[in-house]
């Protein structure tokens, strides 16, 4: 019993002495921690694929015809809700950010656009429309507005937001008269920034 009583006082001997506090003098600085993320959806991952209006209405891909106008992404209307498949996500913590896209050429049909056989699209004529509100209406032609090569920084996905958010587009391209049926292609980007310059 003397043994058992000696091993439970040194047992709270050491817990005491492990709970006894000393003053430290410690330096510190907190810094504001932003942290952001953008997310795409899965089909403007896959690139934005212009289609004929029986593609539109099926949700496929088909050759383009030379001289329409307001030709349909793949998936500016998806035909089992009406809702665009394309959008961004961006979360946002601790500062405010810009979201901004753009192409880096315009639609050619060969990479790069180089070639003597390269047939050009200017990039002016797709153009885009956002929207915080995905319905059949949203987001609208009426709003859209031509893509610029680079980033661009007057039309900006999200301008100034410190609040997570969705956004939803819609794309369009008019072909010009007389353009060879090809296979046009060009890379669009997106950028997310803290100090609102893309």
């Amino acid at each position: 019993m003397l043994k058992k009583i000696l091993i439970f006082f040194v047992l709270l001997v050491i817990l005491f002495k492990a709970n006894e506090s000393t003053d430290f003098v410690m330096n510190t600085s907190l810094q504001n921690s932003i942290y952001y993320y953008i997310q795409t959806s899965a089909e403007l991952s896959k690139g934005i694929l212009f289609t004929n209006s029986t593609g539109a209405n099926q949700n496929v891909q088909y050759m383009l015809v030379s001289g329409t106008t307001n030709n349909n992404a793949v998936w500016n209307y998806n035909n089992s809700n009406g809702k665009t498949e394309y959008w961004v996500y961006a979360y946002i913590q601790g500062a405010e950010i810009s979201v901004c896209h753009g192409a880096t050429n315009h639609l050619c049909s060969n990479p790069g656009c180089i070639g003597i056989d390269n047939y050009l699209i200017n990039i002016n004529n797709a153009k885009w429309s956002k929207s915080e509100t995905n319905d059949l209406n949203n987001p609208s032609i009426s709003n859209s507005i031509p893509f610029v090569i680079g980033f661009d920084n007057q039309n900006k996905i999200i301008q100034n937001s410190d609040v997570p958010k969705t956004i939803y587009f819609r794309y369009w391209l008019d072909v010009p008269p007389n353009s060879p049926p090809y296979i046009f292609n060009t890379t669009y980007q997106i950028i997310g920034v803290v100090d609102n310059e893309c």
